[in-house]
């Protein structure tokens, strides 16, 4: 064949394309059609070039997005034709450094089927081995410093590679071909268990044998996972559960459990196939799920609500941890006391963890980036993500319009992640949590300044809530001093609208608007009132405005009403005028009479903060019905009445008794008395719950239709009420019935953890279009 009939092809691939088996898929492909050339890991992604007839060479580029591993994505692919140079032998070039337009790793993946054949099989040197990785499972975001993502870059340079391992690493046909965590029993990491006194007991399989018989003991071991520290306990063992929870000061919040199998998880919840295809996925989330009865889990592990976390075994420790066990299901919480990070060294956990593991399981190989375990909620419409971690980060998200410099967006205060915005798109971090805390504080700068140096961008405009308060503005103020950067204040709930309108591709172009309907506990709003149910319209220039709301409550007690929603329960009786139902309610024999009563009486006094917030009518409700009057954790009360609601039996209709004012906000006040007035009338509490949803969602679809302009189609639905299943059925098919196209958070969580995002979406259009967030009308 002369030069002329040759072709060669350039091809940059850009998407999850390193760390995934990528360019030994591109050098199978290759090399069956006979192509020469070579591929290489460069600074703007994968980078092949391949030689040959110009059919073979069309041929490859048009079968390549279809023959990649199952951890791979090409997002984007430039061809270009260059000059033939006659190579007749396809090669893996070395990865070459600089500057990276964008080539990501993907998140950490679960244990693979082929992995866990290898260490089933008594023949197989990994056999047992709690380290065993390929190129399509294992730790990847946890695990690199930088990128290219090559071995000396990783927490795993400080293991040198055996021969045999060095061969599978070398062998463009094998699937552990460039897997930078490979390694085996020879060369990988150690294991060892210790405890706080005499320090080292036992290594290698026997301290998975004694950690395991531990376990069976009612014994807490603290485990190290792909992204720090997890604590374990038996799930079925009510008192070391309670000790966990006493220990850990997490006195009612719910725990995930780790099960042995997908027919162990059959047998604690129902499960759709698509759940169950995503419980046995790379992802490998916990997930939400319905429990079902006497299903042998300790009631303490998720006291009072109707759905139980449940999650597959994730790493090959894992794997171990069950082998030959006399349990299926082991709780499995994040390694810190409630309101700090994950811990994620070895020292750290010793140090921060003491006084909770009994027992440490413990290796040598360094996680460099701490993450939490995802969790996604089953529910109306497919799974949908309640907080980000292994499994999802990092992910590439959508933006409307391209940045024109990188924006760092810091989030709230509550359930934080952080976000950057790069290019074409942008970037969560994984869950930050609540800052409360020091060390939260401290966890967040890291998790910004990691997310800065793993994309090589520096956010050159800041974006925070108005909220004068939260540590999250407090460092983005010092950020953007400190580098000179530009600050943006956007307001809490239009950030979760432009969340939920960029996920799906819907965010306004100039000219055009789209509405939101936002509900969720707290957002500082710009009128003094904690706002939290709102009607907002958008518009492609960023100018926006309140439509409506929820009927604002007194808080009496300020932050005090928010841990204790039985006060803003008793403010809404009183203000409707119900406050003679108050001592014949539930929650009066759980608040002394006369708290009661002052609370009652303080409730008519001026000068009490006021909210608007849809978390604070629905906690009002599951503490008035006595479910939870007091909070131990955000949103318990709420919780309790979904689950609540979830046990109704029989037809559940809304309450005509409640209806819309010409000119008023949602009448939460007198939904809150209604639900009241039929407990106390004798009506059953489970219905009373299932009426009050049912009822609400009429409400909030009926004030949709009344303040919506017409010509706006498009609502987005978010905020952390929408983690709610009959909320999420309800307002989508009452909207879509009625001719709107209602959009639900599913890539992103509904809550405060998706907010960041939104707040880098506002950010990028406010950069891109030369605009700034405006508030028109009245508020």
């Amino acid at each position: 064949m002369t030069t002329s009939e040759r072709r060669r092809l350039r091809l940059v691939c850009r998407g999850v394309v390193q760390g995934v088996g990528f360019r030994p898929a591109v050098h199978r492909l290759a090399s069956s059609l006979g192509l020469g050339g070579f591929v290489f890991n460069g600074p703007e992604g994968v980078v092949v070039e391949v030689e040959g007839p110009d059919e073979t060479t069309r041929a490859f580029a048009e079968r390549l997005p279809r023959s990649l591993p199952p951890l791979a994505r090409i997002d984007e692919m430039e061809t270009a034709t260059v000059e033939p140079t006659g190579e007749t032998v396809f090669a893996v070039l070395a990865s070459q450094e600089g500057r990276r337009r964008r080539a990501l790793v993907p998140p950490d993946a679960a244990i693979c089927p082929d992995c866990r054949a290898d260490m089933e099989d008594p023949g197989n040197r990994r056999h047992n081995y709690p380290f065993t990785t390929c190129t399509n499972c294992g730790p990847r975001f946890t695990l690199v410093h930088t990128l290219p993502y090559d071995r000396e870059r990783t927490s795993m340079a400080c293991f040198p590679l055996c021969p045999s391992c060095r061969s599978e690493y070398e062998e463009t046909t094998d699937r552990r071909f460039h897997a930078e965590p490979v390694c085996c029993p020879a060369c990988g990491p150690r294991l060892w268990l210790q405890d706080q006194g005499t320090g080292h007991r036992a290594q290698g399989t026997e301290a998975l044998r004694e950690a395991r018989e531990a376990l069976e003991r009612g014994v807490i071991v603290a485990v190290k996972g792909f992204g720090g520290f997890q604590l374990a306990c038996r799930a079925d063992d009510e008192a070391v559960v309670a000790q966990l929870r006493e220990c850990k000061r997490r006195p009612t919040k719910p725990f995930a459990v780790m099960v042995r199998d997908l027919a162990t998880a059959r047998r604690l919840v129902a499960l759709e196939p698509e759940d169950e295809a995503l419980l046995a996925s790379p992802r490998a989330p916990v997930l939400l799920a319905p429990r079902h009865p006497g299903s042998g889990v300790a009631p303490g592990v998720a006291p009072g609500l109707a759905d139980l976390g449940v999650m597959l075994p994730t790493t090959p420790l894992h794997v171990e941890l069950f082998r030959g066990a006399g349990f299926d299901v082991l709780v499995m919480t994040s390694g810190n006391v409630s309101d700090e990070p994950i811990c994620r060294g070895n020292r750290e956990a010793l140090a921060r963890l003491g006084s909770i593991a009994d027992l440490f399981l413990l290796h040598d190989r360094d996680v460099v980036r701490r993450a939490d375990d995802s969790v996604v909620r089953t529910g109306p419409g497919g799974p949908a993500l309640v907080r980000l971690g292994r499994g999802y980060v990092p992910e590439a998200l959508p933006l409307p319009v391209a940045a024109p410099h990188p924006v760092l967006a810091l989030g709230p205060f509550l359930q934080v992640t952080v976000c950057l915005a790069v290019g074409e798109e942008a970037f969560c971090s994984q869950h930050v949590g609540d800052l409360d805390s020091e060390p939260a504080r401290r966890f967040l700068a890291e998790a910004a300044r990691g997310l800065e140096e793993f994309l090589e961008a520096t956010g050159e405009l800041v974006v925070v809530d108005p909220h004068p308060d939260y540590p999250s503005t407090w460092l983005g103020t010092e950020l953007a001093r400190d580098r000179g950067a530009r600050l943006l204040a956007v307001q809490h709930h239009l950030a979760h609208a432009a969340a939920v309108l960029a996920e799906h591709g819907r965010f306004p172009e100039p000219g055009q608007a789209a509405a939101a309907v936002a509900l969720d506990g707290t957002g500082w709003g710009p009128d003094g009132v904690a706002w939290g149910g709102e009607w907002l319209l958008l518009d492609g220039e960023l100018g926006w405005r309140r439509l409506a709301s929820l009927e604002p409550l007194p808080l009496v007690g300020g932050e005090a009403a928010v841990r204790e929603p039985w006060r803003v329960a008793a403010a809404a009786l009183v203000k409707a005028g119900a406050a003679e139902l108050l001592p014949r309610l539930p929650m009066a024999g759980q608040v002394s009479p006369d708290n009661l009563a002052l609370v009652a009486e303080l409730a008519g006094q001026a000068g009490w903060p006021r909210a608007t917030g849809a978390g604070r009518v629905f906690e009002a409700a599951g503490a008035l019905l006595g479910l939870a009057p007091v909070n131990g954790y955000e949103g318990e009360a709420a919780a309790r009445l979904e689950a609540l609601a979830a046990g109704a039996s029989g037809p559940v209709g809304t309450w005509p008794e409640v209806r819309l004012s010409d000119d008023g906000p949602l009448p939460s006040a007198a939904l809150l008395a209604e639900a009241a007035q039929r407990r106390v009338a004798g009506e059953d509490a489970a219905l009373v719950a299932a009426g009050f949803h049912a009822t609400f969602c009429r409400l909030a679809v009926e004030l949709t239709e009344k303040v919506v302009p017409a010509g706006v189609r498009v609502v987005a639905l978010g905020g952390g009420c929408l983690v709610n299943r009959f909320l999420r059925r309800g307002l989508g098919e009452q909207l879509a019935a009625r001719g709107y196209e209602p959009l639900l958070p599913v890539r992103l969580p509904a809550g405060d953890g998706g907010l960041s995002y939104g707040q880098a979406v506002v950010g990028v259009v406010a950069a891109a279009r030369g605009v700034e967030p405006q508030l028109k009308g009245a508020h």
